[in-house]
């Protein structure tokens, strides 16, 4: 009891609170140019995205309905297009007039809607000089965008460049393990990720990298730069940084290997451990787990409380969510969910035992505190392992499946709810 009455000295002008359950909450990065649309790049696309919605969306769906949602979204690129539902037939509009008409399928089978939204775009195209001009990427974004409009707020669709950097944050990518901002003449590196190939390579916290390749970055954006520095696990990269108080450039050389983003800084105040969980990747609850560990067993000074700071994490993976929640837990159910499809029915429970020594625990929450954070969150309150601080999280209760498209994209659609482990 003393020493939870030390940690809650340490938080002061909150209030406590928790609400509802998500998965994820990312924000959106940004359109990308790309290939040229054809019908059977567009078949391809529409079918795989119209079985997956028709497959795992938590709710039965009208494909018919979705279809016309998102053919009528072409007007975005063409306000004098319309696409509407007449009789049995799917009728094209331009400038209001009549320049096409389908028989609309008399199922709901997504081969058949994925060909019927093809046709009626063909006609639309062949009609309007916007739309067959437009690059594949923008029609894409703007008929899916149509598609998931009528589902829940957290379904969406993601064009190639922002699936790219979510994936990259999830999963990791060819890298070389650094936080880098783009500066007028060139660019500060923040810090450097402990073990990775910059790091075995000399880099430092507050290098500025001036060229790539030979090539000078001072005309560089921050996304020509980062798209620079990764590539290929195994491939190459050269650059030159200035370091303070080294007067000559500095030539470095380094091998790309998988990065995966760090999401855990931990600090001590006196005898307790702060650990601040930024995301939830493929690392962040090893990441955890080894900071935990190294805390409990320094020889110096052992923490006799933990704070597991999770103010404005936006969530990530639900099976790392189950993970960090498991470091706390030396028993009992973590959370359920609950689908229309098979594989969204799954219960959850603790299995390694609590990490920590029963050491007792503060979460810290707030307003963008969302998904995979409010499970954990959840979990260890409802098993009194942890008292939580903060304003209310931003409350969801369900968890999304993601499906990578041909093109890159993705598709993130609810497919399961789940209530805290008190019901």
């Amino acid at each position: 009891m003393h020493s939870l009455k030390i940690i809650l000295a340490l938080i002061r002008g909150s209030t406590v609170a928790f609400t509802a359950l998500l998965l994820t909450a990312c924000n959106q990065i940004g359109p990308t140019i790309e290939a040229e649309y054809s019908n059977e790049y567009g078949l391809e696309m529409f079918e795989t995205g119209y079985r997956f919605i028709s497959d795992r969306y938590i709710l039965p769906v009208s494909l018919r309905h979705l279809s016309f949602s998102g053919l009528s979204s072409l007007h975005k690129i063409d306000p004098k297009i319309d696409v509407r539902p007449n009789g049995r037939d799917i009728e094209v509009l331009y400038q209001n007039l009549t320049v096409g008409r389908l028989t609309a399928p008399r199922n709901d089978a997504p081969k058949a809607w994925s060909k019927a939204t093809v046709d009626a775009i063909s006609i639309a195209r062949n009609t309007s000089p916007s739309l067959a001009g437009v690059q594949a990427e923008i029609l894409f974004k703007a008929v899916f965008d149509g598609v998931l409009y009528p589902l829940d707020k957290f379904s969406r669709y993601d064009d190639a460049e922002t699936a790219n950097e979510k994936r990259a944050y999830r999963d990791g990518f060819g890298g070389i393990g650094i936080k880098i901002t783009k500066d007028e003449e060139d660019a500060l590196i923040m810090s450097v990720i402990e073990g990775g190939p910059a790091a075995k390579a000399g880099v430092r916290p507050l290098d500025r990298i001036t060229h790539i390749e030979g090539d000078s970055i001072t005309d560089w954006t921050q996304r020509q730069l980062v798209d620079a520095l990764r590539g290929p696990i195994n491939s190459m990269v050269t650059f030159t940084v200035t370091r303070k108080a080294i007067p000559a450039p500095i030539g470095i050389e380094i091998t790309r290997q998988h990065v995966v983003p760090e999401t855990v800084e931990v600090r001590r105040d006196g005898n307790i451990a702060i650990m601040r969980l930024s995301g939830f990747n493929i690392h962040s609850a090893r990441e955890l787990q080894r900071a935990i560990k190294r805390q409990i067993h320094n020889p110096d000074s052992q923490p006799t409380g933990f704070v597991l700071d999770l103010r404005s994490n936006p969530g990530g993976r639900l099976d790392v969510s189950i993970d960090v929640a498991d470091i706390f837990l030396g028993s009992g159910e973590i959370t359920v969910t609950r689908g229309r499809h098979p594989g969204s029915r799954q219960a959850y429970k603790a299995s390694r035992g609590d990490e920590t020594g029963q050491r007792p625990i503060i979460i810290l929450i707030n307003g963008n505190s969302a998904s995979a954070s409010e499970i954990v969150t959840a979990a260890l309150q409802d098993h009194g392992r942890a008292v939580v601080i903060g304003t209310n999280s931003f409350g969801k209760g369900s968890v999304q499946s993601v499906l990578r498209l041909p093109n890159s994209g993705e598709i993130t659609l609810t497919w399961s709810r789940f209530p805290a482990p008190s019901g």
